[in-house]
């Protein structure tokens, strides 16, 4: 019988509401930050109740009140480009932020091509060693989800782009982020929010779904199980403490029942045995076993570690952890996706040997340490790579068993996945930030939606709507990466899945203040995350500085317009054909392109480019009535292109079934 419910102890500890004695700011908020240029900004925080808050900038003082929950807001007037500038905010006591920059903020999100880093782009070494930009400035938001919208991010802080800070952000960011600042010079703030593997209805608030009733019923799932953590919150709060923790302190051995460790089992070795790291215990030693287990670690520190904090990753965990190390907590998660990363103040670091020890709390299914990602120990400083790898043989003790682990919370039903989960990660990321004025959003995602393009058709839309509702800026700009060609290339003309979400895709600038960056040329038949970020980054920015900096340039690829039949022959016409059409071959002809008539069987088709249209044609069909080009998952020859170097979108004339 399960004791626990994966996620309670999470939202028992996160849907309270804080406790505030002195005022204090978003995350989001901090030195370094970009403020937009040109548009009112909202400064916000937290206080007492009806606290007075004031705000001392451009030598002037703006002024509010909290509301009765401790809530204030204050409204700074819309300031050109420049900097950098200092901000006072007084209540009971006082925050200084330094170095702030006004100039244009963008949201980045997505999924995994999104989040992936600079670090593991094409030739990055160059990038990175050229990252000196004073007036770039990053913020990350890291993983979180959530059933409800939140007032905060977990975590997150503005950098000035450096080399060591870019090596972990988001590469199509950044280098989205340096065309526009050396393009423009004008201060460019980058906000980072992409979850690999999501679905598009993971960053799309509740009532964004208003048209799709096909999701109605999860959502209203969600909103009860919102009002069940709320009465469990209500019920279980003890002086901003949780009674379910400090069961378990009381109940297990490795604990003092003010949460710190223990002397108990710790002084007795013949208790611990051997176990790998990473790898459930289910696998290992230990069957339908859940509660605590302890791990324990020994580790010689190097010489370069001394006098250094230091951070700790131990990867992930299922499926809650709290983290010693030499005896003093350093940390503790919640869920089996979050990653684990603690910082080690310098004080408790010893030369020599030194122990790491983590209570691992499994409820139900597989507990332990899991997944791919490396754990390690390093200095905290972004600029060493020594580190020490934590994988292998640790040492492990059994500790409460969930069956004896007395508790009057009931279980819920199941756990669910939070990077498709319809609402979670818009509630968790992008909600703490709808108040902070943008320029505009860069997105890279529809991987993990290939398999419903009709569906997505309507749902990418959607999310510009809300997304550009929440934030209340009128049509901010939205850009957005067409699929990368990806797998075995077709050996015979097909329908396809990713073909069609491309159309999805293509079909979503119409949406208004719109562009769209193909990348058809720039894919990897083996691998889902291309390397080269660097093309992707550089003509997102080209949209955005054509529509949105007033530059005169080529920002786009060809773009199929009409087409007219004529002796057997399609002749096609584009537009966005910059200096003209283009065709990347030894002899001018084009690839990719099928033909069909009336029976809808399509074969490949020859063509070629005349007087600035495109020609096809197949000698087997006398009356066509279609053509389509790259419509394949990997259509890997195509090379259609303007003089400008950017390649057509892949497109279709006719309106067929999209998937047989």
């Amino acid at each position: 019988m399960k004791v626990l419910l994966k996620l309670i102890i999470f939202f028992i500890f996160f849907l309270a509401s804080p406790l505030y004695a002195n005022i204090s700011l978003p995350r989001l908020f901090t030195d370094n930050m970009v403020l937009q240029r040109n548009e009112e900004i909202n400064i916000w925080g937290w206080a007492d109740a009806y606290e007075k808050v004031e705000i001392t900038m451009f030598k002037k003082k703006y002024k509010a009140q909290a509301d009765k929950n401790g809530k204030w807001l204050i409204k700074l007037p819309a300031k050109a480009v420049g900097g950098p500038y200092r901000m006072l905010i007084k209540g009971k006591n006082t925050i200084e932020l330094k170095n702030i920059m006004f100039g244009d903020v963008w949201v980045c999100s997505g999924q995994s091509n999104m989040y992936f880093r600079v670090a593991a782009a094409k030739n990055s070494y160059l990038d990175i060693n050229d990252a000196n930009y004073e007036n770039i400035r990053l913020f990350q938001i890291d993983k979180d989800a959530n059933y409800q919208p939140k007032d905060d991010l977990a975590s997150g802080e503005w950098l000035v782009c450096t080399p060591e800070t870019v090596r972990r952000f988001s590469a199509v960011a950044y280098f989205f982020g340096r065309t526009l600042h050396d393009s423009t010079h004008i201060p460019i703030g980058l906000i980072h929010a992409s979850w690999g593997g999501s679905s598009i209805q993971a960053w799309m608030p509740t009532d964004a779904f208003k048209e799709f009733p096909a999701y109605f019923k999860i959502l209203r799932e969600i909103e009860q199980t919102t009002g069940y953590f709320e009465q469990l919150e209500k019920k279980y709060k003890d002086n901003g403490g949780n009674l379910v923790i400090k069961e378990l302190y009381k109940q297990d051995k490795g604990f003092n029942e003010d949460g710190s460790l223990a002397d108990i089992p710790f002084t007795n070795k013949d208790v611990w045995q051997q176990i790998k790291v990473p790898g459930y215990w289910e696998d290992q030693v230990l069957q339908a076993y859940n509660g605590t287990i302890w791990y324990r670690k020994q580790i010689e520190m190097p010489k370069a570690f001394d006098a250094k904090d230091l951070l700790l990753d131990i990867g992930w965990v299922d499926d809650y952890d709290f983290t010693f190390f030499n005896g003093e907590k350093v940390g503790s998660t919640w869920y089996k996706g979050s990653e684990r990363s603690y910082v080690i103040p310098k004080e408790i670091v010893r030369q020599g040997m030194n122990e790491i020890l983590v209570c691992v709390y499994d409820y139900s299914g597989k507990g332990g340490f899991w997944g791919p990602r490396k754990s390690h120990i390093k200095i905290n400083d972004n600029k060493s790579d020594l580190q020490i790898d934590l994988q292998g043989i640790w040492y492990y003790s059994k500790g409460l068993d969930a069956k004896n682990f007395k508790t009057d919370i009931l279980p819920l039903n199941k756990q669910p996945q939070k990077r498709s989960t319809p609402t979670f990660l818009y509630n968790a990321m992008i909600a703490p930030i709808i108040d902070f004025a943008i320029k505009g959003a860069i997105w890279y995602q529809g991987e993990s939606n290939a398999g419903n393009a009709e569906e997505y058709k309507e749902l990418f839309p959607a999310l510009i709507q809300s997304w550009r509702s929440k934030w209340g800026q009128g049509d901010t700009p939205f850009l957005f990466v067409q699929l990368a060609n990806y797998g075995s290339p077709a050996d015979k003309p097909a329908n396809s899945n990713w073909a069609a979400l491309r159309e999805a895709q293509l079909k979503t600038l119409s949406a208004g203040s719109t562009g769209m960056a193909v990348t058809i040329d720039l894919g990897n038949s083996m691998n889902i995350h291309p390397t080269n970020k660097q093309d992707v980054g550089k003509r997102l920015a080209l949209a955005a500085l054509h529509f949105e900096y007033d530059k005169q340039i080529v920002y786009s690829g060809p773009v199929y317009e009409s087409m007219k039949i004529n002796n057997g022959k399609i002749y096609l016409k584009f537009k966005n054909t910059g200096s003209g059409l283009v065709a990347k071959s030894k002899h001018g002809y084009l690839n990719e392109f099928v033909i069909a008539g009336v029976d809808e069987k399509f074969v490949w088709a020859k063509a070629y480019i005349e007087n600035g249209q495109v020609v096809v044609y197949n000698k087997e069909i006398s009356d066509p009535v279609a053509v389509r080009y790259a419509w394949t998952d990997n259509p890997n020859k195509a090379n259609l292109y303007n003089v400008e170097g950017l390649p057509a979108t892949p497109f279709r004339t006719d309106d067929w079934g999209l998937i047989k």
